[in-house]
């Protein structure tokens, strides 16, 4: 995860400007083929990816909530999450696989460029207290995930989210992904 605030900031863009080259450039023909290690198509892979900047965006404004709480409610909230760990895998397939087929790529493209410009201002906003503020999550909700996060982790996890489903598009014009 980069560490260096400029770094981190400019992963995020480099993540928004690879998805839409990626769109501009996939053929339309292949966006409903399977991908590889999912059950989602190239298309709802591709809103899922989405969906991992929006849980960034998202998860600002819980952590400063969350960071704020006494430590056993923040843990006890964790431990809660963690016990739906089966249903919302259900959940963010299904949603994934469902926004994946309602919303044109173009509109995923949309989404995205509002999402990271949300967190990009934000960002700039942000002080180093800010960053730090942090909360107890549950780490079976995606491999990436650590115990306890803070906002300048949860930043930098969106751009690792996207690298490795973006490895699982089965595109024919998918260009070497950016550093």
């Amino acid at each position: 995860m980069p560490q260096d605030p400029s770094d981190l900031r400019e992963d995020l863009l480099r993540v928004t400007a690879d998805f839409t080259r990626i769109v501009r450039s996939a053929r339309r023909d292949e966006l409903d083929r399977p991908t590889n290690g999912t059950r989602w198509s190239n298309r709802q892979l591709l809103f899922h990816l989405v969906l991992g900047q929006n849980v960034a965006r998202t998860a600002i404004p819980l952590i400063g909530i969350f960071s704020r709480l006494p430590d056993p409610v923040a843990r006890g909230w964790s431990r809660l999450l963690q016990s739906c760990t089966v249903p919302y895998n259900g959940v963010n397939w299904a949603g994934s696989a469902a926004a994946g087929r309602l919303l044109s790529p173009d509109a995923m493209t949309r989404m995205m460029d509002r999402t990271t410009t949300s967190i990009t201002a934000w960002y700039d906003r942000a002080d180093e207290e800010a960053l730090a503020r942090g909360m107890w999550v549950p780490p079976s909700w995606d491999p990436y995930f650590q115990p306890w996060m803070t906002r300048r982790d949860i930043l930098a996890w969106a751009p690792q989210h996207y690298r490795h489903h973006r490895r699982q598009l089965t595109l024919t014009t998918l260009h070497p992904a950016p550093p």
